[in-house]
């Protein structure tokens, strides 16, 4: 309790109550969710139920070959069930990290004042939203405020 909060009810004045503070790892300054973290999703804890290994702080590309190679050896070993479970779980947590990811992008990109049209080209032409997402943060995402497009593109490429 907030020592304020009783000062301002003893006084007989209503107290509205705080919003809730944002959890740790969220996304500043949107609306977006963070990025989901891979180790603790279902994909990799079937992965190690199967059998997997999972290094020590892995890369997305680690775990994605580790996972590919464990179902290539289920599907050998004749476990076709279990092999397209682990390749749908890891397929749907890819998808929705890039999903959140392209989120974040969209709102730093009206962070910045960055062009809906330039946030469109980059999109379909695939380009990696976690690569643009860390070149759009910090001093240097801030000096691309409000380019044009075609600066825009050069400086993300």
């Amino acid at each position: 309790m907030n020592p304020f909060d009783d000062a301002f009810r003893a006084a007989g004045l209503e107290v509205a109550p705080l919003p809730p503070a944002a959890p740790a790892g969220a996304a500043p300054g949107g609306n977006a969710a963070p990025l989901p973290d891979p180790l603790a999703s279902d994909w990799i804890a079937l992965h190690r139920s199967l059998g997997g290994e999972v290094p020590r702080d892995p890369t997305i590309g680690q775990l994605t070959q580790r996972s590919d190679a464990l179902a290539r050896s289920l599907e050998a070993s004749g476990r076709k069930r279990d092999a397209a479970e682990l390749r749908r779980l890891k397929e749907n947590w890819v998808r929705e990290r890039a999903r959140r990811a392209w989120g974040l992008v969209k709102d730093r990109f009206e962070d910045l004042a960055l062009s809906e049209k330039a946030y469109r080209a980059l999109k379909q032409e695939d380009a990696d939203p976690e690569r643009i997402l860390t070149r759009l943060r910090g001093p240097k995402g801030e000096a691309l405020r409000g380019v044009g497009a075609a600066k825009l593109r050069e400086a993300l490429s």
